[in-house]
């Protein structure tokens, strides 16, 4: 998954989260849309740096090819 891609969906399901706790906690509206930008904005920052640590880590199929290819 691309980091753009993961950064949107960490951002959507912050901001999901975010309003659904804002709304079963019944809290003010500048504080929950103070919270719902701490969880948004948290949520994307997860989701990118989620998408570079898989990008960053070698697949097993590449680990798998680097025996194959010595022999």
């Amino acid at each position: 998954m691309k980091p753009t891609y993961a950064g949107v969906s960490g951002a959507l399901i912050g901001l999901l989260f975010g309003a659904a706790i804002c709304l079963i906690q019944n809290i003010a509206v500048s504080d929950a849309l103070f919270r719902i930008f701490i969880l948004t904005s948290a949520g994307a920052w997860m989701g990118v740096m989620l998408a570079w640590l898989n990008q960053l880590l070698p697949s097993k199929s590449d680990h798998h090819s680097e025996h194959t290819d010595a022999n």
